[in-house]
């Protein structure tokens, strides 16, 4: 990824998806909140986020955003659905975790505070996807449903596609029970990298970002065209939010992508 620095907000991209003129995206620090969290102040929230979308350059009235709800939900994105959950929690999308869409100026955003999200670029049929991985969507492998959308709705071959797996928790930080580290052994038996022994005795260590990898490649896309971003959301909290390092005080960071034909 790349760092774009702007002294109101900066923000990243990732180089697989950068350069082209059909498409924007970012993934926003966490220099300031733009989740809509029940305790915090709506009229910051919306400021923040009309403030990120003028520097990324994407008008907030552009966004759409789903409840997120750690499922394996895609839902197909219109252009009447412009605004959804931009600026209120009420209008957003009900319960989904991966929107996609083909429709022009439409900006499809995810939330994270320690989860995967991953962004999704078809550039021969011209569709894209947001999707929001947390392990549960991960074991769900809601990347590959998101695909399976593209490809069933659009025609999109997932040779076409490009992916950024963006920043999140690292498998560094990723430490669980043996009942989650169970789940992902079962989805990777062959993969031993994914679950690790932890730190102490009885816990373990799992790497989301190369569940979220493999799942891709499983689901057709070639090696190649996939980005990991490779930033730990917990280990850098100058950068990021994180629900882990910081518990319900944590804010949310966001990453969006945007058909532009013209």
């Amino acid at each position: 990824m790349e760092r774009i620095e702007d002294k109101d907000f900066p923000f990243y991209r990732f180089k697989q998806l950068s350069g082209r003129p059909d498409i924007r995206h970012f993934v926003s620090s966490g220099r300031k909140d733009i989740g809509f969290a029940e305790a915090v102040d709506p009229a910051v929230i919306r400021r923040n986020r009309m403030e990120l979308a003028q520097v990324v350059g994407i008008e907030v009235e552009r966004w759409v955003i789903a409840h997120q709800i750690h499922s394996a939900n895609v839902v197909v994105v219109g252009g009447e659905d412009a605004g959804r959950g931009a600026l209120d929690r009420e209008s957003r999308i009900p319960d989904a975790d991966a929107l996609v869409t083909d429709r022009e100026g439409i900006c499809l955003m995810v939330f994270s505070a320690d989860c995967v999200p991953v962004l999704l670029f078809d550039s021969v049929k011209k569709v894209i996807a947001a999707v929001h991985a947390g392990w549960r969507g991960t074991a769900a492998q809601i990347v590959v449903r998101t695909v399976e959308k593209m490809r069933e709705r659009y025609g999109s071959c997932p040779a076409d596609i490009r992916a950024g797996i963006g920043p999140s928790i690292g498998k560094c930080c990723f430490e669980v029970e043996e009942g989650v580290a169970a789940v992902f052994r079962q989805l990777f038996p062959a993969a031993g990298s994914i679950v690790s022994a932890g730190k102490v005795s009885g816990k373990y260590q799992v790497d989301l970002w190369e569940a979220n990898r493999l799942e891709l490649l499983t689901a057709g896309l070639k090696a190649e065209n996939i980005e990991v971003a490779g930033l730990c959301t917990v280990c850098h909290p100058e950068q990021f939010f994180s629900y882990r390092r910081d518990g319900s005080k944590a804010g949310r960071f966001g990453a969006g992508i945007m058909l532009c034909f013209r």
